[in-house]
């Protein structure tokens, strides 16, 4: 395991983060916390724990930061194209044929571009059907970001002409999403640590959101998830976040990186994955 220092300056600024911004960093690997923040805190012009929490105390532009870096904010549309092709061409026909409309929800959903973007494949796929879908994140600021739906021409690289073309209009450097394609998606501020779960779900996007967490508080998230999912209904993780013990917490692999809730497959064809 690699290197973790404890300390009382330590639990100062555990202890303060989360009275500051209620992020819980023991939910968090401690030793990849403590490397990252080493190069956070340069950049804040200190490597004192106490007093790096006391500068997020005193200013909201580094805290606004640490909260950002905490919580990873970094996201594009159709983030790992080869997988929403994927997800478009053998993971999402089969739910659709069990419900004409789908219920998901994008758990860390950050600025908007994972729900943004199930939202358009789902328009190209089964044209004005109205699908329930959900976006979430613990940071009410980048939340603001998503609601706006304004893009950097990086962020929406990878967007199929046709859809671009049809939902995007540009203003100066940036793009806006269309009020079309915004209004399919109902964002919400929510903690996957503490907060109730809806149910019901035949998709849950959780991508490169839990990578920095203990495996115990993903056991939790993911056990969550489940009880979360219809009978088989699709769990969709992120390329660095393979659930080694899917099978102990009730998940079928379908492909690499989507989990379908078993015992009942509700009809999915797995060979279609493999």
């Amino acid at each position: 395991m690699p290197n973790y220092v404890d300390s009382p300056e330590y639990r100062y600024f555990v202890n303060k983060a989360k009275a500051l911004t209620n992020i819980d960093l023991e939910n968090y690997k401690p030793w990849q916390i403590q490397r990252r923040l080493t190069f956070i805190m340069e950049q804040a012009g200190t490597a004192d724990y106490m007093e790096y929490a006391d500068i997020l105390a005193s200013d909201e532009a580094k805290l606004t930061q640490f909260v950002n870096w905490v919580t990873i904010n970094v996201s594009e549309f159709y983030r790992d194209t080869n997988k929403f092709r994927e997800l478009r061409e053998i993971i999402l026909p089969p739910l659709l044929e069990r419900n004409r409309r789908l219920k998901i929800w994008s758990a860390g959903c950050s600025n908007g571009a994972e729900p943004y973007t199930t939202a358009l494949i789902l328009e190209d796929m089964t044209p004005g059907v109205n699908h329930e879908i959900i976006g979430t994140d613990l940071d009410s600021r980048i939340l603001k970001t998503a609601r706006e739906a304004r893009y950097l021409e990086r962020d929406v690289k990878n967007v199929p002409k046709h859809l671009f073309q049809r939902f995007f209009t540009q203003d100066g450097e940036t793009y806006v999403l269309s009020d079309e394609i915004k209004k399919r998606v109902n964002l919400k501020k929510h903690d996957l640590l503490k907060d109730i779960y809806d149910s019901d779900f035949d998709l849950i996007l959780c991508r490169n959101v839990v990578i920095y967490f203990t495996n115990e508080a993903k056991d939790n998230i993911y056990s969550r998830f489940w009880a979360s999912l219809k009978d088989g209904g699709v769990l969709f993780v992120g390329g660095a976040e393979s659930i080694l013990n899917a099978k102990e917490l009730g998940f079928k692999v379908l492909a690499p990186f989507f989990y379908a809730k078993v015992p009942d497959t509700g009809g999915l064809d797995v060979r279609k994955a493999s």
